[in-house]
Formats: structure tokens, sequence, C-alpha cells
């Protein structure tokens, strides 16, 4: 899933099949949330020069996470934590529509300086798995469409079980999907109508 796709998830809630593993429970607990200053900023994705993402500090070891593109901006909720010293951060949809079930989004964080470079649970990995072993995590299938592949993965563990599944094949290969790379901009964010108060 390219960034640009993501945003279109995120600012929605709708997904696309196929393209992105939500969870409707935190993948976090209190006690694993840490706060990263560096995280805050601006940062852009060199592949797609239109696209900002900008994390402002919010309450309670949160952030404000504003992900923009030419004429939009999405804004979620974004947490970092860790489990087994590794950093995860946590996008939540902050979307009420009781027609919605908020989703979480998580990202594996390999580096914060002086590129921000984080990975994707890799839903093709994952679906294989639970397709061999449905118990491993407790999940749903959401058909989107008329062809058999047309669906998408929500998790529906709570919060320890998800965790136990993430520390479990943390360093499994092709769990996690190519890092992808966002480097700080120093220059203001563009102001645009935003998409919504998510």
């Amino acid at each position: 899933m390219n960034t640009r796709t993501f945003v279109s998830l995120a600012g929605a809630a709708v997904l696309v099949a196929g393209c992105v593993v939500t969870s409707v429970s935190p993948f976090y607990t209190q006690k694993d949330l840490v706060f990263e200053p560096a995280i805050v900023g601006n940062w852009i994705n060199e592949k797609n020069g239109n696209e900002f993402w900008r994390f402002d500090q919010g309450p309670d070891l949160s952030y404000r996470f504003t992900l923009v593109e030419e004429k939009k901006a999405t804004i979620m909720e974004a947490r970092a934590f860790k489990l087994h010293g590794q950093l995860f951060l946590d996008l939540f949809s902050l979307e009420q529509d009781i027609h919605v079930i908020p989703a979480h989004y998580l990202l594996k964080v390999s580096q914060i300086t002086p590129a921000l470079k984080m990975a994707e649970l890799n839903e093709e990995w994952l679906t294989d798995l639970l397709s061999k072993n449905p118990s491993a995590l407790r999940h749903h299938f959401i058909k989107t469409g008329d062809r058999p592949e047309d669906r998408r993965l929500v998790l529906t563990a709570d919060t320890p079980e998800l965790q136990a599944f993430i520390v479990k094949h943390l360093n499994a290969e092709g769990s996690w999907k190519d890092s992808f790379e966002l480097r700080r901009d120093s220059a203001p964010v563009k102001t645009v109508q935003l998409k919504g108060q998510l």
C-alpha cells in the first residue's frame, strides 16, 4: 500500500480490499505508551512531493496526525508505543459516524532520524497464515465485492491477544512490507481544506 492509498483509506474510513490490515482494538495499552519528540514536525514523502505528514503533540502522550495532499487533509490520532523494545505507531481514525467502526492501523517504526522509516503489516502474509490456522488470531473477513478475493481483513482480537501475536511474529519472514521513508520538511504545511474533523 502506498501512502496515497493510505490517506484515502484513513480519511474516509473505507478500505480497499486486500490493501491494509485494520483492528477494532488498539494495539497498545496505557503502560506501553511512549512519546518520541523527534516524531513531531512536518515530513514529506519523497516519492510524492504533494504529500505531507504532520505530527503535532497532543494530550496524554498522543500525537495529532495530519496527512495532507494537494487539496485535502485527513486528521487522525497517533500513539507511539513499544513492545519488547520495538517502536510502533497506532493510527486511529476519529470518525464518529455510528455506521462506521473506527479502525486502528499499525506501523512498525525502524528509524526516526534523519528520516522517518516505517512499515506496515503484510496483509498477504497475514491472510495466508490465518487461512492455514484460523485460530492464530481472532479476525473477520468482510466482503467488499463480487469476486472471492474482494474482501478485507479486520482483526477482532483484544489488545493482549494482538500484542502477543505481534511479538511472536515480529521478525517472521514476510510479516512486514518493505519500509517506506519520509524526510523532515522545514517548509510550512500548505493550507488546505480539511476533510472533516476526523
